[in-house]
């Protein structure tokens, strides 16, 4: 008798069922939690991470047998320093850094030379003569940063780069402190002019040997406290590092002198126009609107901004956070920062940083070495806002005061240096 040799109904969808099955295995195996392809991924990644603290270890090693200036990207890198040549991190407009051999990373901010020539800066002032020309120089720098010179958009206090008792500048030698101020003033202008910019602090200032994850209430918490040993305590400028907090900005300035000690460049806090400069740098380079741009760094900055009122994600492995209650403690990569007042370690979000510079806006007040003219919490300036701030009300661009024998809550460090001329 002839059979029928084709598959049954039955056995047809078995058989379906069965590769269904072996499927949806295959696809768990490959994309699961501990899937295939999600395990290459995080291999992907940590090999990416790897290979990036490689480089950036290398950059150390060299920065350690630099003994002379170089040259990068046609900017001058200083004995003991070198660029990270990490991608993201090579250029000028993306925001070049250099490592030192102490591991202190820097950002070039960028002030084009070619603004001392143009109509719409010097047209009121004229040309400077040359790099001594400070009048000239330092009124071309404020109509070029002229958006940002007076503060956030809500603001029209008046601050000064000027000398007062207390900013932390001390007489030497036969010069009085204000004569020293007003040299090193000076000198800054010099180096901008000459350089075509300056270098900052790629990280908020932050307690030497508390990187670690482990490292953990190295910080001052009550504002009582009695000050700091200079002679002591160190800053960096590193990432994961537990930020100085509660320092009056005499010691501030200690420190961030204390920063870059061999002679072939100058470090200190930022005065009030260097400030405004690098807001204007991150309005000249960051990609997208620039009304946009303006509006985040000028009258709300709660998009790239560690504020009581945004939440955001960590990022950092070696993240940890302050709060009140608990003190210092870490905080798991992956988790979120929820919308409440959480002091975090220095660039525990990626989400905060603005051409390679973390935490200008929120996070931390920090001291600069202008002065508040006749406002009430001055004379000391701080600038940016901090975690316990709405960042409508303090945007990066935004000013306040502070007295000199008080330290208001977490202002310090962002740290600047000059080359030397």
């Amino acid at each position: 008798m002839k059979r029928n040799k084709g598959i049954t109904l039955i056995a047809l969808v078995i058989t379906i069922i069965v590769l269904l099955i072996l499927a949806a295995v295959s696809i768990a195996t490959l994309t699961g939690e501990n899937g295939i392809l999600t395990q290459a991924q995080k291999a992907k990644e940590k090999t990416k991470i790897s290979g990036v603290e490689e480089q950036r270890q290398l950059a150390i090693g060299e920065a350690a047998t630099n003994f002379e200036e170089t040259e990068y990207q046609g900017i001058k890198i200083p004995a003991g320093m070198a660029p990270t040549r990490i991608e993201g991190e090579s250029t000028i407009d993306e925001g070049l850094v250099a490592i030192d051999k102490k591991g202190n990373e820097w950002v070039w901010i960028e002030v084009p030379q070619s603004i001392y020539t143009k109509t719409e800066y010097n047209n009121e002032i004229g040309t400077p003569e040359g790099k001594t020309d400070y009048a000239k120089i330092a009124g071309i720098l404020k109509k070029y940063a002229a958006t940002y010179t007076k503060g956030s958009a809500t603001q029209s206090y008046e601050w000064k780069d000027e000398y007062y008792d207390g900013c932390g500048i001390e007489a030497k030698g036969e010069k009085e402190a204000g004569e020293v101020y007003t040299e090193m003033y000076h000198k800054m202008l010099e180096s901008v002019y000459n350089n075509g910019g300056f270098w900052i602090g790629r990280y908020e200032a932050g307690i030497e040997g508390s990187t670690g994850k482990d490292a953990t209430n190295l910080g001052r918490t009550i504002s009582n406290q009695p000050r700091i040993n200079i002679n002591s305590q160190k800053a960096i400028s590193q990432k994961d590092a537990i930020p100085y907090n509660y320092v009056y900005c005499s010691e501030a300035q200690k420190l961030a002198s204390q920063m870059t000690p061999d002679g072939t460049r100058t470090s200190s806090l930022m005065f009030g126009i260097q400030w405004d400069l690098v807001c204007k740098f991150i309005e000249e380079k960051e990609v997208g609107s620039k009304d946009t741009i303006v509006a985040s760094i000028n009258s709300d900055s709660g998009s790239w901004g560690n504020y009581k009122n945004q939440s955001i994600k960590i990022d950092s492995e070696n993240a940890k956070q302050y709060t009140s209650s608990s003190g210092w403690s870490t905080i798991t990569k992956g988790e979120t920062k929820p919308a409440s007042s959480i002091l975090l370690s220095t660039g525990a979000l990626d989400s905060t940083k603005r051409l390679n510079i973390y935490d200008l806006a929120g996070n931390e007040w920090e001291w600069t070495l202008e002065q508040a003219i006749a406002f009430s919490y001055g004379p000391c300036s701080n600038r940016g806002g901090c975690f316990d701030d709405d960042s409508a009300s303090f945007p990066a661009s935004s000013r306040w005061g502070g007295l000199t024998d008080g330290c208001r809550l977490q202002p310090f460090i962002s740290p600047s240096f000059i080359l030397k001329i």
